[in-house]
């Protein structure tokens, strides 16, 4: 049997947002996202703009900030690989539908479980592709998710921890060199 490897990518963007939702939740990541072992540059998410493909790399420019991230790897069955890439990019197939739940989060942090058809925020969009994919098991409605959360799941192993430029350095450089 082939095993492939499925990552969570775990940052903190600058900015106030951040800051308060680290500080609450006390945590050093703010923001979660999925990827695929045969791509290191690809993450998928949502953000202010709805579903959203992320390029670490795009954050590389000159000048700017270097931010934290943690990177996760979940390693898997060949099968249970490809059908988590399916169901994320049936996300992106009807990504114009698919909107940001800003009411979620805030509702997140109440502790009050709020499921709106289309809507998602980033830790509940990566906590529901895993349980639809059998891949964790919830402790609790994946509206609910911080990416505190996700973290503390055993299926997750914590392989990278640094900033952003050093893990383009470590991970997406290096994939390309081999690639």
């Amino acid at each position: 049997m082939v095993n492939k490897k499925i990552y969570v990518l775990m940052t903190r963007y600058p900015g106030r947002d951040a800051k308060f939702l680290s500080w609450y939740t006390r945590f050093p990541y703010t923001h979660t996202s999925i990827g695929f072992e045969d791509d290191m540059d690809t993450f998928y998410t949502f953000v202010s703009k709805g579903f959203f493909i992320e390029s670490i790399r795009k954050y590389e420019k000159p000048g700017r900030e270097s931010f934290p991230c943690a990177l996760y790897e979940i390693t898997v069955p060949e099968k249970t690989y490809y059908n988590v890439k399916r169901l994320v990019l049936s996300y992106k197939a009807r990504k114009e539908k698919l909107k940001y739940s800003t009411l979620g989060l805030v509702c997140c942090f109440f502790k009050i479980p709020l499921r709106r058809k289309n809507k998602y925020f980033c830790s509940h969009f990566v906590a529901e592709v895993l349980q639809q994919s059998k891949i964790l098991r919830l402790k609790k409605k994946s509206t609910l998710y911080f990416p505190k959360d996700i973290s503390k799941h055993k299926e997750l192993k914590l392989i990278y921890v640094g900033n952003h430029l050093s893990f383009v350095e470590s991970f997406v450089n290096k994939q390309n060199k081999n690639n």
